[in-house]
């Protein structure tokens, strides 16, 4: 039997209410499959942009020690809902575009904390086919999700894409039997997701540091 390097070890969540403690439906299920011990920090509304719909208020919280994550073992960093319209490019480190957030977040776990960091791109909408533009930003959801995933890579940050692997696609969730609005996911779709998931985490390694 494989042995299980995520058993035990401390694990802090950051994202949007699709990780929250109150909506992330996914992360109990995590939680049970991996025996890792959450430290939940999703942020109902939180997005990394000034511009977003939670003012920045995820990229804040990531930025800082205060909550005692360099002691963590395993960091999230889901993202894709509630950024704002300027997305950047993928070399971007300012504080106004989506992309020089993102790499200002990545850069500033790797450097601060000795935990394996791993992103989350999340599922979209439901309501709205992949291939609409978000008009805001001019480019698809899936187009984002792309340029997230680059950005990650950038960094050498394993990507555990959700939006494009997960099996949430339009045509099946357009029904909302996995979740409970346009996005919110129920505790069936909470159940796949989870397991979707934990099928890609346990195949990423520990960071080891000594």
């Amino acid at each position: 039997m494989i042995k299980n390097h995520w058993e035990g070890k401390l694990w802090y969540a950051y994202g949007t209410s699709m990780t929250s403690i109150k909506q992330g439906k996914f992360v109990p299920v995590v939680e049970k499959l991996s025996g890792l011990k959450v430290v939940n920090n999703g942020i109902p509304g939180g997005c990394l942009t000034p511009d977003g719909y939670g003012k920045g208020n995820v990229k804040t919280k990531v930025m800082s020690l205060d909550d005692g994550k360099d002691k963590a073992d395993l960091i999230t960093l889901e993202v894709l809902p509630n950024e704002g319209a300027i997305v950047g490019d993928i070399y971007d480190t300012d504080d106004n575009s989506f992309c020089g957030c993102f790499n200002q977040c990545i850069r500033y776990l790797q450097e601060n904390t000795n935990a394996q960091i791993v992103v989350i791109i999340m599922v979209g909408s439901n309501d709205k086919p992949p291939e609409n533009i978000v008009e805001s930003r001019g480019i698809t959801q899936f187009e984002f999700a792309n340029k997230i995933e680059q950005v990650a890579r950038l960094n050498s940050v394993p990507v555990i894409n959700v939006f494009c692997e997960s099996g949430f696609g339009y045509a099946r969730v357009k029904g909302k039997k996995y979740q409970v609005d346009n996005i919110h996911l129920n505790n069936l779709g909470g159940e796949n997701l989870g397991n979707f998931i934990w099928s890609k985490l346990k195949d990423i390694p520990l960071w080891l540091s000594e």
